[in-house]
């Protein structure tokens, strides 16, 4: 592979990193293949030294969703790009970390559910003590604020949660990252 053919097929990788981080990332590359130049190595030979322009970019793709989602705060969507960017390094990132973070989302899902479902069921309760015959008024009154509570409650635990997971994932991301890079430097 040319450095050409190498350059373009990194940058091409990198399409969806900003311009400007990926102009960084591509002088880095075209600094390699000049100093080898300078030392009398062929291109190709230090385009095989350098490795494949598609695993490299997995790398740092992976590297920058990451520190995306550190610094934007840690939302699902960043965080869920990260994972998303890991599961592309290998199957052992498909089991290890797709798995977990999907039972986990569903698990939050479910209790955002729960948490939604015992508010509105304060309604019906509510009307039901009010205008139906299943129920005094006071149980009806009493029985809606409960029900009401108790999804106030859920849902105050399930935001907690949310945060506290998508640090963890980020943690885990970021030790799986370095991992990865200690790896490919032996």
């Amino acid at each position: 592979m040319t450095r050409d053919q190498y350059l373009n097929e990194l940058w091409h990788q990198l399409s969806s990193v900003p311009e400007a981080k990926r102009r960084e990332w591509m002088y880095d590359y075209e600094e390699h293949f000049r100093f080898a130049a300078e030392q009398g190595q062929p291109e190709a030979a230090t385009a095989a030294e350098l490795g494949d322009p598609r695993a490299i970019a997995k790398e740092l793709l992976l590297g920058y969703r990451v520190q995306e989602a550190s610094q934007g705060g840690g939302g699902v969507r960043l965080v869920s790009r990260a994972v998303f960017a890991a599961v592309g390094l290998g199957f052992f990132n498909l089991v290890f970390v797709l798995g977990p973070y999907l039972a986990l989302l569903g698990m939050l899902l479910a209790l955002w559910a729960v948490a939604g479902s015992f508010v509105l069921a304060a309604f019906p309760i509510l009307y039901e003590g009010l205008f139906g015959d299943a129920l005094p008024l006071t149980l009806g009154v009493y029985g809606a604020m409960v029900a009401a509570g108790l999804g106030l409650l859920l849902g105050a635990a399930a935001y907690k949660l949310t945060g506290g997971i998508m640090r963890m994932t980020l943690k885990y991301l970021l030790a799986n990252t370095r991992m990865m890079k200690r790896s490919v430097a032996k």
